[in-house]
C-alpha cells in the first residue's frame, strides 16, 4: 500500500547527497491533493473549527460538516488544478489559505468581497503595516515550506486517457461526497449556515475564494459606466445668496474613528478635551454605512443610503460634490489618506498631503493629520467663494497606531509601539488608539481656532468618521467586518458639529433644534444635511434627512 502511494524512483547518486534530496518520491496526483487539502484543513482553519465547535451542540456534528468542507476543499484543489496546473494550482491555494489564515486567526478579519475590495484601493504606506514578521512567519511555515514540499515531490507519469478519468473521479467523487455529508442532516447545517454566515466565512480557501468572485463579478458589472446626473436643478439658497462673505463649510471625514472612543460620547476618558473647550455640537447616536472606507465612504457621499447603495448603484450616480457645483459652489478634496475612493474625479481640484510633505508632520512615506492646518489657513486667507473643502484624514488607522500621533501626544501609557499586536497588551492597543483620537481632538480644535480668528469666510465645520474600530473585543481587531455581523464597534462613529458665530447669524440657525434633532443618526444623514448647511435648494436633498431643514429663524 505505502510502496503505490509514495515510492523512490532509482537513480544514480552523485556527491555526498542521498538521492531523495535531489528528487522527491512520485506520489500519485489523487494522494497529493488529499494531503494538501487534509494540511489545510488542519493548519489554517484554527477559526474554523473553534466557531463550530462553539455552534454545533455536539462534535458529531463539528466533524461531519468539517468532513463535508474537506471534501469541498478537495473540489476546489481538483477543479481549479488538472494535468500540469495540478502543482500551481496547490502552491497557491496553500499560501493563499496561509495569508488570509493570519489575519482570521490573528486578528479576526474575514476575507471576503468588501474587505478584497479595499484592498485593491488602499495604498502601498498603509497595507505595509499589516506584514509584520509574525505575519511573515506565518507565511514561511504554514504557506512557503507546505508548498516546497509540493514542488519537491514527483506525481507519478499517468496517460492522458487515465489522469483525466483519475482527475474526473476526484471532482466527482469529493463532489459526491460534500453533498451527501450536507444533505445527511441538511436541517441543522442549512440552519447553522442561515443564522451563522461567520461560519463559513471564517473558512479557508474556500471564504477568499468566493469573495474574490464577488469581487471580479462586481468589477465586471461596472465596466462601461455612464454616469447619470443628480442635483442638475441644484441652486443656492436665498440665505447662501445673501450672505456678505464667501460660506466656507470644512467637511472633515475621520479615519477609523469609533464612538465610543470619544470623550465628548460619554468615554470614562477624556480624549476630547479640546473640542469640549469649544461648545461643539456632538451626536453619540451615529450608524456608518459600511466597516471600510471603500463602502463607507462612497456611500455617505451618495443620495442612495445604506439601505440603496451598492458599488454599482454608486458610480453611475453622481454624488454629493457634483451637487455642490451644480449649485455654483467651489468643491475642493484634499486627502492624507488612500484617496478619494473615486469621489472626486469630476471636480478638477484634488491635493494630496503628502506631496511633497512637510517633514514636519510626515516621515515614512506617511504624514499626520497636523499637516492639514497650515495649508488651511493659506487657502482660507486668498478664499473668494462660496466653497465645500473636504479633509480626509488618516486619523486612526493601525494597525500603526503609534505613528498617527506627534510624540507629545502620547498621554495615555504604556502604548503599543508596532502593528505587531500580538507583542502588545490589550491595554496598550487601547491607549495607542486613543491617544489617535486625542490628536484627531486637537487638530480639529486647531482648525476651528484658526477659522474662529479669521474674517474673510463665514465658516462652519462638520465632522464624521466612515467606520469604527475593534480593538480586541471578542477576538476582533481593526475593521471591515461583514456588516451581518460586526459589532457596535465598527458601526458607530463620533459626528461633530460647529458653526461660528457668523454663520449662525447669517443662516438664523437654532443650534437647540439642530441638537436635538441628533438621534438615531447615520451616514445617509450626511448628504443632504451638508446640503442644508450650505443652505442648496435641490430636488436631490431629502428635508426630512436634513439635520438643518428645520431649524432655522425666520428673521423679524
Amino acid at each position: 500500500m505505502t510502496s503505490s502511494l509514495l515510492r523512490s524512483p532509482a537513480a544514480p547518486s552523485t556527491g555526498l547527497r542521498p538521492a531523495l534530496l535531489r528528487r522527491g518520491p512520485v506520489i500519485p496526483a489523487y494522494a497529493l491533493t488529499f494531503l494538501v487539502a487534509l494540511f489545510i484543513m488542519a493548519a489554517d482553519n484554527r477559526s474554523f473549527w473553534t466557531r463550530a465547535g462553539a455552534i454545533f451542540d455536539n462534535p458529531v456534528s463539528v466533524m461531519q460538516f468539517g468532513a463535508a468542507l474537506f471534501a469541498l476543499t478537495l473540489f476546489l484543489l481538483s477543479i481549479f488544478g488538472p494535468g500540469r496546473l495540478q502543482k500551481p494550482v496547490l502552491v497557491f491555494l496553500l499560501i493563499l489559505s496561509a495569508v488570509t489564515s493570519y489575519y482570521m486567526d490573528s486578528l479576526g478579519v474575514m476575507i471576503d468581497r468588501d474587505m478584497i475590495q479595499n484592498a485593491m484601493t488602499t495604498t502601498f504606506n498603509e497595507s505595509r503595516h499589516l506584514i509584520t514578521p509574525g505575519f511573515l512567519l506565518h507565511v514561511a511555515l504554514f504557506g512557503l515550506l507546505p508548498s516546497l514540499a509540493v514542488l519537491w515531490l514527483r506525481v507519478a507519469p499517468r496517460r492522458f486517457l487515465r489522469r483525466l478519468l483519475g482527475w474526473g473521479g476526484m471532482v466527482l467523487t469529493s463532489l459526491a461526497l460534500f453533498a451527501g455529508l450536507i444533505l445527511s442532516d441538511f436541517k441543522t447545517f442549512s440552519a447553522v449556515l442561515r443564522e451563522h454566515k461567520e461560519l463559513v466565512g471564517s473558512y479557508q480557501p474556500g471564504a477568499p475564494l468566493g469573495g474574490a468572485a464577488r469581487y471580479a463579478k462586481m468589477m465586471l458589472k461596472s465596466r462601461d459606466v455612464t454616469v447619470a446626473p443628480l442635483g442638475a436643478d441644484a441652486v443656492k439658497g436665498p440665505r447662501l445668496a445673501a450672505a456678505k462673505k464667501p460660506v466656507l463649510t470644512v467637511l472633515v471625514v475621520g479615519e477609523t474613528a469609533r464612538a465610543q472612543n470619544f470623550g465628548l460620547n460619554g468615554y470614562a476618558r477624556d480624549t476630547t478635551p479640546e473640542l469640549a473647550a469649544r461648545g461643539v455640537m456632538a451626536f453619540q447616536d451615529v450608524e456608518s454605512c459600511g466597516t471600510a472606507t471603500a463602502v463607507s465612504m462612497p456611500c455617505m457621499f451618495s443620495a442612495l443610503g445604506r439601505e440603496g447603495y451598492s458599488y454599482d448603484k454608486g458610480i453611475r450616480q453622481e454624488n454629493l460634490l457634483d451637487v455642490l457645483q451644480h449649485a455654483g459652489v467651489a468643491v475642493e478634496w484634499w486627502d492624507n489618506n488612500t484617496g478619494d475612493k473615486g469621489l472626486g474625479g469630476r471636480i478638477g481640484k484634488a491635493r494630496s498631503m503628502d506631496e511633497p510633505g512637510d517633514p514636519a508632520f510626515c516621515g515614512n512615506g506617511e504624514c499626520t493629520d497636523g499637516i492639514f492646518l497650515a495649508a488651511l489657513g493659506e487657502a482660507v486667507a486668498g478664499m473668494t467663494e462660496d466653497t465645500v473643502l473636504v479633509l480626509h484624514q488618516i486619523g486612526s488607522h493601525g494597525p500603526a497606531y503609534h505613528l498617527r500621533y506627534p510624540p507629545e501626544f502620547e498621554r495615555f501609557t504604556p502604548a503599543c509601539q508596532t502593528a505587531e499586536f500580538a507583542e502588545c497588551s490589550v491595554e496598550e492597543i487601547r491607549n495607542a488608539y486613543d491617544n489617535t483620537i486625542l490628536y484627531t481632538d486637537h487638530v480639529l480644535a486647531s482648525a476651528i481656532d484658526l477659522l474662529a480668528a479669521q474674517d474673510r469666510v463665514i465658516p462652519a465645520l462638520l465632522y464624521i468618521s466612515d467606520h469604527g474600530e475593534s480593538l480586541g473585543e471578542d477576538g476582533l481587531y481593526l475593521h471591515g467586518a461583514p456588516r451581518f455581523m460586526a459589532p457596535e464597534t465598527q458601526t458607530r462613529v463620533p459626528m461633530v458639529l460647529w458653526l461660528s458665530e457668523a454663520y449662525k447669524r447669517s443662516f438664523g440657525v437654532d443650534p437647540a433644534c439642530v441638537a436635538a434633532r441628533g438621534k438615531g443618526l447615520s451616514h445617509d444623514n450626511l448628504f443632504p444635511s451638508v446640503l442644508g448647511l450650505m443652505d442648496i435648494t435641490t430636488s436631490a436633498r431629502r428635508e426630512d434627512l436634513d439635520l438643518f431643514a428645520p431649524c432655522h429663524i425666520e428673521a423679524s
